[in-house]
């Protein structure tokens, strides 16, 4: 059975249908992609358990590696003044702890419950969407508020 190539699709010659993409090239993506997540994820605990074992806070790793703010960088400063009724300069520190304080426990509720439930865990498309504009937000408000909250 011959194969023939048209606009970047493979199509079988004989029913002219496009073959459905490898289930290998996914797997060996969602691999490489779980791997990855995974260094990540033992890089980030090893960096915070490293500076706590030094007792001191960890700073942003975006921060120390690239000069950057992340997103949450200040969240624990701002958490703090928070607590102490500083509500404007818990504001300077990071404006939108509070956005992210009830989004983390809305992400845990949603999750413990699907945990409960034996489905599986995942957050809603909307969450999703929330968890990423509030980080935007919260990224360009660190540019905006400038070095001296970073």
């Amino acid at each position: 059975m011959g194969v023939s190539k048209t606009c970047g699709r493979v199509r079988h010659a004989a029913s002219g249908e496009p073959e459905k993409p490898s289930l290998i090239n996914q797997s060996l993506t969602n691999r490489i992609a779980r791997t990855v997540a995974l260094g990540a994820f033992i890089f980030y605990l090893a960096w915070n358990a490293a500076w706590i074992a030094g007792k001191r806070i960890p700073p942003s790793i975006l921060r120390e590696v690239a000069g950057i703010p992340c997103p949450t960088t200040g969240g624990y400063r701002s958490f703090l003044a928070l607590c102490r009724g500083e509500f404007g300069q818990s504001f300077l520190y990071n404006p939108l702890t509070l956005v992210y304080i009830f989004l983390f426990c809305y992400s845990m509720a949603v999750l413990f419950r699907q945990w409960i439930n034996r489905k599986r865990l995942v957050l809603s498309p909307p969450i999703a969407f929330a968890w990423c504009a509030s980080l935007l937000i919260g990224w360009a408000a660190k540019f905006v508020l400038g070095k001296q909250y970073w």
